[in-house]
C-alpha cells in the first residue's frame, strides 16, 4: 500500500525528515494559534488534559504505532499513490489529512477546528510532497511516530501529575 522497499532508507533522511517534522509541526501549531487566537505561541492546555493513568500508559503503546500506520497508509499509500495528477496527488491527501486532525479532539467550536486544521496543513503538505517525490514512507513515518510519542508522553506526565496540568491551565 505504501510501497516501502527495505534497505532504501538512509539514516540521514530519517533524521532530516524527523527534525523537519518537529519544526514544521510546532511552527504550524504556533502560526495557527496566532491566526485563530491572536496569541503566539498558542498551545491549548486541554490538549494535554489528564486521563486515567492506566489509559495514559496504554495510550503510550497503542496510539503512536496505530495512528502512524493508519494515517500514513491511508493518506500517502492510498491518497498520493492513487491520484494521477501531480498537484491533486499532493493537495487532496494533505487537505483531508489536516482536516481529520481538525476534529481531534472534537470540540463543537469552529475556531478550534480551523485552528487544528491550519496547525496540521503545512506538515501534511510536506509529508505528501516528500512522499510524492521520494516514494519512501519510512522517514515520514519515523517523524510522525516521534511527534505522536511526544504527545502521548505529555499526556502521561499530566495524568500522573494533575497539579502540573492545573498549573499550566492558569497561564
Amino acid at each position: 500500500m505504501i510501497n516501502y522497499k527495505k534497505g532504501n532508507t538512509k539514516i540521514a533522511a530519517v533524521i532530516f525528515v524527523s527534525i523537519l517534522t518537529l519544526s514544521i509541526g510546532f511552527s504550524g501549531m504556533y502560526f495557527a494559534g496566532f491566526i485563530c487566537y491572536n496569541k503566539f505561541p498558542y498551545m491549548p492546555a486541554m490538549m494535554l488534559e489528564p486521563i486515567p493513568v492506566i489509559l495514559s500508559i496504554i495510550n503510550i503503546f497503542i496510539l503512536p504505532i496505530t495512528t502512524t500506520l493508519a494515517e500514513d497508509g491511508l493518506y500517502l499509500g492510498i491518497g498520493v499513490n492513487q491520484i494521477k495528477n501531480k498537484y491533486a496527488a499532493i493537495l487532496l491527501p494533505a487537505f483531508f489529512y489536516a482536516l481529520q486532525h481538525g476534529f481531534i479532539p472534537f470540540l463543537p467550536d469552529i475556531r478550534f477546528i480551523i485552528y487544528r486544521f491550519i496547525s496540521f496543513l503545512p506538515l501534511t503538505v510536506l509529508f505528501c510532497i516528500y512522499y510524492y517525490r521520494k516514494r519512501n514512507p519510512l522517514p515520514i513515518m519515523v517523524g510522525h511516530f516521534i511527534i505522536n510519542i511526544a504527545t502521548v508522553f505529555q499526556i502521561f506526565i499530566m495524568s500522573i501529575s494533575p497539579a502540573l496540568y492545573e498549573s499550566i491551565q492558569s497561564v
